[in-house]
């Protein structure tokens, strides 16, 4: 046999075998209201390795708890979760759960309790262009060009997501970005965020933004899911 094409179709097999190790446990998100109108059937979901992030009514730090999930409770969590090798019991946090719009800015801080002096400040905002339409005609505005999301840390900024959106004729714009949870979720003292995006109605993909630990970049990105009656 050839030994060119033996270690080459060696070098296939472990990558082949690497990309199913790490496709194994993907990470899987699940808005509770948008799972609630879907109209799924509850008995065909195996809900076994979710965990549920409920916020808490009263609290001193931490204002979200994080357990496994229990489809029969009737308290509703946020959100929730599998797949995420990290979890705390539970976190600070901020349920926002909306379109952020161009010149809207959110503030949020991750405290560190053991150094105080690695705490991080972030600033979470959006920017984006209008463009009018002609003789101010309804429904004034045609799209949003270079509508983006980004996030300041320090001397970091850094663009999460960029994308162009039109308007309807009759008003109001055709998808956006949507912010629904910002906080420290895998337990490192960094930003996490739960993000939605959608150029048109017919549904929002769900991405989860995961601080990368190695300081490389803010975030990774994770598919998580998607939306189809938010």
């Amino acid at each position: 046999m050839n030994i060119r094409f033996l270690i080459f179709s060696l070098l296939i097999y472990c990558n082949i075998y690497s990309q199913n190790l790490e496709n194994e446990n993907p990470i899987s998100v699940m808005l509770m209201n948008c799972y609630e109108r879907s109209g799924m059937d509850e008995t065909k979901i195996d809900f076994s390795d979710y965990f549920a992030v409920y916020e808490k009514e009263k609290y001193n730090l931490t204002n979200f708890n994080i357990k496994k999930y229990n489809s029969d409770s009737s308290i509703q969590p946020k959100f929730i979760i599998k797949g995420l090798n990290s979890i705390k019991d539970s976190t600070i946090g901020r349920w926002i759960n909306r379109k952020m719009y161009p010149g809207e800015t959110i503030m949020f801080s991750v405290p560190n309790s053991e150094n105080e002096e690695k705490s991080r400040g972030y600033s979470i905002y959006t920017k984006g262009k209008l463009i009018e339409t002609k003789n101010n005609e309804f429904p004034y505005f045609k799209k949003i060009e270079n509508y983006e999301l980004r996030v300041a840390c320090g001397k970091t900024n850094k663009s999460i997501v960029k994308m162009d959106i039109p308007s309807f004729s009759s008003g109001g714009f055709e998808g956006g970005i949507y912010l629904y949870w910002i906080g420290d979720l895998n337990g490192d003292n960094r930003l996490d965020m739960l993000v939605g995006t959608s150029t048109h109605l017919a549904g929002i993909g769900l991405s989860l933004f995961l601080s990368d630990k190695s300081d490389n970049q803010l975030f990774i990105e994770n598919k998580v899911g998607s939306c189809s009656s938010c």
